[in-house]
């Protein structure tokens, strides 16, 4: 008579309990990893669209004081267009922290005049979004064209530090900016951008 062979119920249980246990592992290393690709997704995005934002801002307040016949500023300062001179002025919203918003003028269409509101710009910090000037509203005006989306981003921080200084006997404007913004639903996840902007059009 042949014996049979096969598992106990002992070495069954163990059997069990081992493929149990490395189960959970890889369900455990699996979850983590999916963590870190939301994590690592979230960051990228909140990279994306801060840095977008970014450089529309410095783009922009790069051509700050910019009129199409600068040249006669230096061959016939009677007969140049002022009507840039001196528009960059830094405020705030009333309910805003200072230093949070910044006006600034420049020949958009290069028409060597000065056109109004359609040549007045600005950014300014709002409810947590980035703003746009739109058709020369003040800092405290209702009217500026949101750019960040608060279910985005969240900007913690919008901060204009505008300064003179001398270089090669030539006086300059310079405009410090910083941003802080986070996610609205995870604010541990965090980026700061800073970037200083030389004003070559000022006056």
């Amino acid at each position: 008579m042949l014996k049979q062979r096969g598992l106990s119920l002992v070495e069954l249980m163990i059997t069990i309990t081992l493929g149990l246990i490395l189960m959970a592992a890889l369900t455990s290393v699996f979850s983590a990893t999916l963590g870190t690709n939301s994590r690592s997704l979230k960051l990228s995005q909140l990279q994306e669209e801060s840095t977008a934002v970014m450089d529309l801002l410095v783009g922009d307040l790069r051509r700050a004081g910019y009129r199409g016949n600068a040249h006669l500023l230096v061959v016939d300062p009677d007969n140049a267009v002022t009507g840039f001179n001196n528009s960059i002025v830094v405020s705030q919203h009333p309910s805003e922290v200072a230093a949070s918003c910044l006006l600034f003028d420049y020949d958009a269409n290069n028409s060597s005049t000065h056109n109004g509101d359609p040549e007045r710009f600005g950014y300014r910090l709002r409810d947590g979004q980035v703003q746009r000037r739109q058709a020369g509203a003040a800092c405290g005006d209702a009217g500026w064209e949101g750019l960040t989306s608060p279910d985005l981003i969240q900007v913690d921080v919008l901060e204009f530090v505008l300064t003179e200084r001398m270089l090669d006997a030539v006086n300059e404007q310079v405009v410090e900016v910083l941003m802080v913004v986070s996610l609205p639903s995870d604010d541990q996840i965090s980026r700061e951008l800073a970037t200083e902007v030389v004003l070559r059009n000022a006056f």
